[in-house]
């Protein structure tokens, strides 16, 4: 091992600061998608306050929300660009999927063109299931491309 006189050590990069930083960074990323923080219907997009969303989407995301709440208990949802509602009282993925691509489709039919990604969560705030709904997947349901079951299926199948 070389000696460095301390004006070099203070310059060079440790193993543990980079492993540190990383973690760090990781870990902020990690929270920032698997977390998130319920909205409360403002749509806001950024630490800042700023949004691109507009005042006519974060209303149709508040629709929604009001109409799946009656079904599946709604705990929070964000509208950071793709529409997070997240919900407890799962009845199973086939009726969730009934109750949520139907309300999509509703909003949807109405210009409401950003992505879904519905969650179901347990009682402890543990996710159980996410799907995905498309605005394509929507709108060709709308305009009879799809039958209500092909609209379904294709929810169903994103489930992760």
């Amino acid at each position: 091992m070389s000696k460095l006189t301390p004006s070099e050590r203070s310059r060079t990069v440790s193993r543990r600061s980079v492993l540190t930083a990383a973690t760090v960074a990781g870990l902020g990323t990690l929270a920032g998608c698997v977390t998130g923080t319920p909205e409360n219907g403002t749509g806001t997009d950024d630490v800042d306050g700023g949004s691109d969303i507009s005042e006519s989407d974060r209303e149709l995301a508040a629709e929604m929300v009001e109409t799946i709440d009656a079904d599946l208990t709604v705990i929070g949802w964000e509208l950071p660009g793709m529409f997070i509602p997240e919900y407890t009282d799962s009845i199973g993925l086939e009726e969730d999927v009934a109750i949520l691509g139907s309300a999509y489709a509703d909003i949807a039919d109405r210009g409401f063109d950003h992505k879904a990604m519905p969650t179901a969560q347990n009682a402890d705030g543990e996710v159980e299931f996410m799907v995905f709904i498309e605005p394509e997947w929507a709108n060709s349901f709308l305009d009879d491309d799809w039958s209500e079951t092909e609209y379904y299926t294709r929810i169903e199948e994103s489930v992760h």
